[in-house]
């Protein structure tokens, strides 16, 4: 509880520091790993200054011969198309527990479930006369990072942050591994007593108090939606026990299709060399887009499975920037 609190008011006193003082996590000394489709690419960052390692194959053994030490930070690179993104509205409440929350609501969210995916949550507007709460939701599914992370642990590399560009062209981190407590206690605290040697006691106090009477006036909101929240879970569980709820649910599956069964039927067919970007299943009809060094192949592994009919480019194959890939768009239809 202590370590909590501590970890809060730092963070508090961090949000006054001017962007000056802040460390600029753009410069700081990293290990960039760019995540290709059959390779990643190293480049060692140091002062600010980024000097290549070189191209590594996924199913490579050894580290490169430039990487003497291990940097502390490590950050997993993503190709464009990769993240995923929504906005999630929230009772103003959940603000405190935010994490906990979309966790437990990742697979109604979202196709996948929390343990599939890396994810975090930003607020993006707090609307208090409506109570309510708006969150952007990050998230990269693992599989698309598996061969990446396997490849670096390997070779005895733990990347500590995910970084990849948002649909708008904007910079996402997500973090991948916590750093250990006193590693990253330290240079945080160490930020905050330099804050409190720099500004007046009484700007800080104002900000704090008022935040602590904030808290616990959301405590008390949280604590007076406890029961009805009591009755929405008994409501949940009584509709899925119960046999109306599981034939409704059936009936609607096989009109539309499961969307995790159709998922997992695409990525078993295409090859292993294919990246797909996005993925669409409305009423039976299903659109795949992505990479591939060979796009022309995918159209009879899906024709040649009897859950798919009809398979087709719904638009011209073109060259990727990289000059290694094709860029396709596939609908097709789910067989009754």
């Amino acid at each position: 509880m202590l370590r909590d609190f501590v970890l809060w008011w730092a963070r508090q006193v961090r949000a006054l520091l001017p962007p000056l003082l802040l460390p600029d996590i753009d410069r700081a000394d990293a290990l960039l790993v760019t995540v290709q489709p059959a390779y990643v690419t190293l480049t060692l960052r140091r002062r600010g200054r980024e000097t290549p390692l070189g191209q590594f194959p996924l199913a490579g053994n050894s580290p490169p011969a430039a990487l003497r030490r291990r940097p502390r930070r490590v950050i997993l690179r993503l190709g464009p198309g990769t993240l995923l993104e929504r906005p999630v509205v929230l009772p103003l409440a959940a603000e405190r527990d935010l994490e906990r929350v979309l966790g437990y609501e990742m697979d109604r969210l979202t196709p996948f479930a929390a343990a599939d995916v890396v994810w975090q949550a930003a607020v993006a507007q707090r609307d208090r006369a409506q109570r309510r709460l708006t969150v952007r939701l990050s998230l990269a599914p693992r599989g698309a990072l598996l061969p990446a992370l396997d490849m670096l642990a390997r070779i005895g590399i733990t990347p500590t942050c995910l970084e990849a560009a948002a649909p708008d062209g904007s910079p996402r981190r997500i973090a991948l591994a916590a750093a250990p407590a006193r590693r990253a206690g330290f240079p945080l605290l160490a930020t905050a007593g330099g804050a409190v040697a720099a500004l007046a006691a009484a700007a800080l106090l104002t900000p704090f108090i008022t935040q602590s009477l904030a808290r616990d006036a959301t405590d008390r909101a949280i604590a007076a939606l406890a029961p009805r929240v009591a009755r929405v879970e008994a409501l949940r569980k009584h509709l899925v026990e119960g046999a109306a709820g599981v034939d409704a649910l059936a009936a609607e599956q096989a009109r539309t299709g499961d969307v995790l069964q159709v998922l997992a039927a695409v990525t078993q067919l295409m090859p292993d060399d294919t990246v797909l970007t996005e993925f669409s299943l409305h009423q039976g009809k299903l659109g795949v887009s992505g990479q591939s060094p060979a796009a022309a192949r995918l159209i009879p592994a899906l024709a040649a499975d009897p859950g798919f009919r009809n398979p087709t480019f719904a638009a011209p194959v073109t060259r990727a920037p990289d000059g290694h890939t094709d860029q396709f768009v596939i609908h097709a239809e789910l067989a009754p």
